[in-house]
């Protein structure tokens, strides 16, 4: 472990929660675009900044929705799943220490699972998104410590709850899903056909389309943060384009990929609607739906679908 690395999650977490969890994962986004763009020049910058003290999702996101739930408990905020608002602005100390404290505790999470279990018990540090899983653990602490609301909330008496999309809602779901998933899809086997013609530049987006994808929709999310109305599909992009890296490396071919890509993102799409409703319905914090999504879709893209699909680029 990089104690150095430990000590600065405590900022990275600290000041999430000053700007507010959307805006730090908005930076996320935006560095690891700038990282991958950069080549080598830009790799250390993933794993420290991007993926590290500073914006890693664990450390950061996490640490700002652990201080919105701390501030809506003191009585300092009125939604405690305010993942939006820059905490700054409530003028209390110990609102921005509980986002530190909370960034070193994402920091740790993720340094267990990833080495601790991942590499020295299952044998892959990458065995699944750790930051992910990281993120849903620490989420899941929040709710426990800070609210009276229960893993999955207090549904009013007389409410009918729902776990999935209903009606024209769910065709909507299904067909976002399809067609994220089909535009990674082929962006990836276009990257994959270049590099297998021998294209070394080529080669190295093909390798990081998912992280790309994901930096994409991260950054989109600025306009979230203006009141738009963007979808947030960092969970689709992102294990959809895994998938779609496994598929064409295992089959050399783009329709394989385009197609395993599309069902992903389906699955990616319906599992986080599927995670929304049932984390944060009637909830006084937040647990990340996209989180939820993605470590589970990336065991499959990380730990079974290579043993099915090995690799022959």
């Amino acid at each position: 472990m990089d104690f150095t690395l430990l000590i600065a999650a405590f900022g990275g977490g600290l000041f999430a929660a000053a700007i507010g969890g959307v805006p730090s994962f908005i930076f996320t986004g935006l560095t690891v675009i700038a990282a991958i763009l950069a080549g080598d020049f830009g790799a250390p910058a993933i794993g420290i900044v991007s993926f590290g003290s500073w914006f890693s999702p664990c450390v950061a996101f996490a640490g700002a929705v652990a201080a919105s739930a701390y501030a809506k408990k003191i009585g300092k905020l009125e939604v405690g799943g305010d993942i939006i608002t820059p905490l700054a602005g409530l003028k209390d100390a110990s609102v921005l220490l509980v986002g530190g404290i909370f960034g070193i505790i994402g920091y740790l999470l993720n340094f267990v699972i990833g080495t601790v279990i991942g590499a020295n018990v299952l044998g892959s540090a990458a065995w699944t998104d750790t930051v992910a899983l990281s993120v849903v653990i620490s989420a899941i602490l929040v709710r426990l410590i800070f609210t009276d609301s229960g893993l999955t909330g207090k549904t009013p008496a007389g409410v009918t709850r729902h776990y999935l999309p209903q009606g024209s809602d769910l065709m909507f779901t299904i067909v976002l899903g399809a067609g994220f998933g089909i535009l990674v899809g082929g962006i990836a086997a276009a990257f994959g056909s270049m590099a297998l013609a021998g294209s070394g530049e080529a080669g190295y987006l093909f390798s990081q389309m998912g992280s790309f994808a994901f930096g994409i929709a991260a950054f989109g999310l600025i306009f979230a943060s203006m009141g738009l109305p963007f979808y947030g599909c960092h969970h689709i992009v992102l294990p959809a384009a895994s998938t779609a890296i496994v598929v064409f490396s295992g089959t050399l071919s783009p329709v394989a990929a385009i197609v395993a890509a599309a069902i992903t993102g389906i699955l990616a799409a319906i599992i986080g609607e599927f995670a929304g409703l049932a984390f944060n319905s009637y909830a006084d914090s937040h647990i990340d739906p996209p989180a939820c999504t993605i470590w589970v879709l990336q065991l499959l893209n990380f730990s079974v679908l290579p043993l099915i699909l090995p690799s022959i680029m």
